[in-house]
């Protein structure tokens, strides 16, 4: 079937007690870098999408959940991803439009198969699913298969602690990681995010990969010529570098050993084994291999009202939060946030001032808009 856009929020990050102003101002703020307007990012991405021949309605749904990455300050996964996705378009590699099936569904289950479209689209309707599910039988899980990259994960928990409830998400992908004790990559960083609700509107929310660092970092630092850290990655002989392009050619470390390994292939057995999608060493590298990856993603959603009273888990969160954030910070740091405080505080000041985007990812968006005819400034 072909996915119907659900009317939902306009907020582009999820951040209820900051929404972002609807004027569309623009600054340069030097000679080489622009600050941008999220929703005139949104409106140029979706342009240049909709020239690439994505229906409207899911080239929104694309560009939302891109602008929200750099609005939260994950430029990895942000705009910098469109001139990628879409070669792979150019390439045959994804669909123009995505058509979902159900596979197969319960009362509290269901199983997508995304027909090799946009994993942002696919993830909308599964989240979708599974929130109506939970809001009816307490909790719920679906899972995607056949997809493709489909943003942060904290765009999607975010929705659906939105609509009250703890919400899971995760996704496998490309073998970039060798599992611990190995020199061979046959993980992906597969991430994982979880996100539940607060009274002051912003949700609590952690989004991690269980690599050392999202692999979309070190090719944000390659396009931007920047070097990484030590203990990121190898090289393809196995030697520590700091050098980006070294690194992408090479293979990524797993986060604190083998508890990171671990954790990755848990996930790749939830969304890849468990689904039917592609998983481990069987998944294209999404930059290497001239083949549709068919990743897998999962979503669970808890109702809190089907486990206690939702005021009364308002009210212990508010305490925990408190508890977190008022204890003392130990040498060398000044307070203690919570998972997702960060990114919240990123948000509401693009929201304000705008989203910095760097002078190679600023020139790269023209260069892939011209190349669909259009020809629309960023800076006015």
């Amino acid at each position: 079937m072909t996915i119907r856009r659900r009317a939902h929020n306009s907020r582009i990050c999820s951040v209820s007690s900051h929404p972002v102003p609807k004027t569309l101002r623009i600054s340069v703020e030097d000679q080489k870098s622009v600050t941008v307007d999220p929703h005139r990012l949104v409106a140029f991405c979706s342009r240049v999408l909709v020239a690439a021949g994505l229906p409207q309605t899911e080239a929104v749904v694309v560009a939302e959940s891109l602008v929200a990455a750099d609005l939260c300050g994950m430029g990895s996964h942000g705009v910098s991803r469109i001139s990628d996705y879409l070669g792979r378009l150019d390439d045959g590699l994804i669909e123009r439009r995505t058509r979902l099936e159900i596979v197969s569904e319960t009362p509290t289950t269901a199983l997508l198969d995304a027909g090799n479209g946009w994993g942002q689209v696919a993830s909308a309707r599964a989240v979708e699913l599974a929130i109506g599910k939970a809001r009816e039988h307490g909790s719920a899980w679906v899972g995607v298969r056949n997809s493709n990259h489909n943003g942060t994960g904290r765009y999607w928990v975010s929705r659906i602690a939105e609509a009250g409830m703890v919400g899971i998400a995760a996704t496998n992908g490309s073998p970039v990681m060798a599992p611990f004790g190995s020199r061979e990559p046959s993980l992906g960083t597969n991430p994982i995010a979880m996100g539940a609700p607060t009274r002051s509107g912003a949700p609590v929310v952690l989004d991690m990969a269980t690599s050392s660092q999202a692999r979309g970092k070190i090719l944000l630092a390659a396009k931007n010529g920047e070097p990484i850290p030590e203990g990121w990655a190898l090289t393809a002989d196995g030697a520590p570098t700091t050098d980006a392009q070294q690194a992408w050619d090479g293979v990524l470390l797993p986060m604190a050993g083998p508890k990171g390994s671990g954790l990755a292939m848990m996930i790749d057995i939830l969304t890849g084994v468990l689904t039917g999608a592609r998983f481990g060493a069987h998944m294209p590298r999404m930059y290497a291999d001239p083949e549709p990856q068919r990743l897998g993603h999962f979503f669970a959603a808890l109702d809190i009202a089907a486990m206690t009273p939702m005021e009364e888990f308002l009210d212990r969160m508010h305490v925990r939060e408190h508890e977190t954030r008022d204890s003392a910070p130990a040498e060398g740091f000044t307070e203690v946030l919570m998972p997702g405080d960060v990114e919240d505080r990123r948000a509401s000041h693009r929201a304000r001032a705008g989203i910095w985007l760097p002078p190679a990812i600023h020139q790269e968006l023209l260069s892939t808009a011209r190349r669909y005819g259009v020809h629309q400034r960023l800076v006015v």
